[in-house]
């Protein structure tokens, strides 16, 4: 029998998720069993004292972990009582945008590691970065009953079908980015630290035309990438020339036109602190189409570290996120969601590091100079 009573003291969590709460304990010890129909709303509101609408939100928020099911014109029932006891039957989910380097793969990895210790396997799905794909794949995972979702969001705007399952309290957590419009839990890299180390790397050579290359995308990870940037030139004096800034289109290729015509433009910059190393790759071709050489000409420094950074000719210096830490924290985050642990909101940030390789060198006069003539050579 449910007999428990609720905490209404003003730190308590809010009723639904202490009935919600309740009812999962009885299902799980065995009170309620598979297959049972549960009492009628009304009576269940008489037991907790509690509103309808309230009833409802705990109840709505077992359905969409998996342990009712609700039948039209018959009532609602308990199902899949023993899917947590028997491990091959416990899945959490890790969704991404799309899939094209190796950043995303050592996420997963680490992921998917710290999930497996835990009796857990790993649904894996990409959205082609589609927000109503997106909305789709979260909707069919929560029905397919998988008991958590990792999800590196298309962008930071839109909740695009993760405000329900917040509103719900299912377990979910972002990776690396959050939402703007909504609160979860998420874990993500310093990406303005790391932005910040990198261009004042750059500024220590001597080079004060520093420019950022950056994604059109709306997301939070590039917000704090440019406020990095902009950080480090206030903190030496170096007045913002919004010149010195060049947006390109990112997906699924990265639009080498306005390189182009970043790199042809008076006063181009000595040296690019580029936004991430896909944009970094794309910067080193159209700088070889013009004839400037890296780092000669051009100083590079880019941001992730991906796999083929440093086999690039030059290698690349570039700030480098811990991928698998991401992945394996984002797992234990989710985790303890998933055990009811009693937790604020876990919003983690990671530090990442400098790689120093070879696409940076220092700014001199007589090389300066040099370049000076061998450009207007070349134009």
């Amino acid at each position: 029998m449910l007999t428990e009573s609720l905490n209404h003291g003003k730190d308590a969590e809010p009723k639904y998720i202490q009935v919600a709460n309740i009812i999962r304990q009885n299902i799980l010890d065995g009170t309620w069993r598979d297959g049972d129909a549960i009492p009628p709303e009304k009576i269940l509101c008489a037991r907790f004292n509690i509103a309808r609408g309230t009833m409802r939100q705990a109840l709505q928020l077992l359905e969409s972990e998996g342990y009712l099911l609700r039948e039209q014109g018959r009532g609602t029932f308990i199902r899949q009582l023993n899917r947590r006891s028997e491990s091959q039957n416990q899945h959490l989910a890790f969704v991404v945008p799309y899939i094209r380097d190796s950043s995303v793969s050592t996420i997963l990895v680490g992921f998917q590691q710290v999930a497996e210790e835990a009796g857990f396997s790993v649904v894996f799905n990409h959205v082609n970065n589609d927000l109503q794909q997106q909305q789709d794949v979260l909707q069919k995972l929560v029905q397919q009953g998988v008991q958590g979702i990792a999800l590196y969001p298309v962008d930071s705007e839109s909740p695009a079908g993760v405000e329900r399952l917040v509103q719900t309290s299912y377990p979910i957590v972002l990776v690396d980015r959050y939402l703007k419009t909504l609160s979860t839990d998420y874990v993500m890299s310093d990406h303005f630290g790391g932005a910040l180390r990198g261009v004042h790397y750059l500024l220590n050579q001597g080079h004060t035309r520093v420019g950022f290359i950056t994604w059109l995308s709306p997301a939070v990870s590039m917000d704090h990438r440019l406020l990095g940037y902009y950080q480090a030139l206030r903190e030496r004096g170096i007045p913002i020339e919004e010149n010195l800034i060049c947006r390109v289109e990112g997906y699924p290729t990265v639009n080498r036109s306005p390189l182009i015509s970043y790199l042809t433009s008076e006063n181009r910059p000595t040296a690019v602190f580029a936004a991430n190393d896909q944009i970094a790759i794309a910067l080193y071709r159209a700088a070889n189409s013009l004839g400037l050489r890296i780092p000669q000409d051009l100083s590079v420094v880019g941001f992730d570290n991906l796999e083929m950074s440093p086999h690039l000719d030059p290698p690349l210096t570039t700030v480098a996120q811990q991928f698998s830490a991401l992945g394996r924290q984002a797992a234990q985050v989710l985790l303890s969601r998933i055990r009811g642990d009693i937790l604020p909101l876990q919003q983690i940030s990671i530090s990442p590091e400098l790689v120093i390789r070879e696409s940076c060198l220092p700014l001199r006069d007589e090389v300066m100079t040099a370049s000076a003539t061998e450009w207007s050579a070349t134009t």
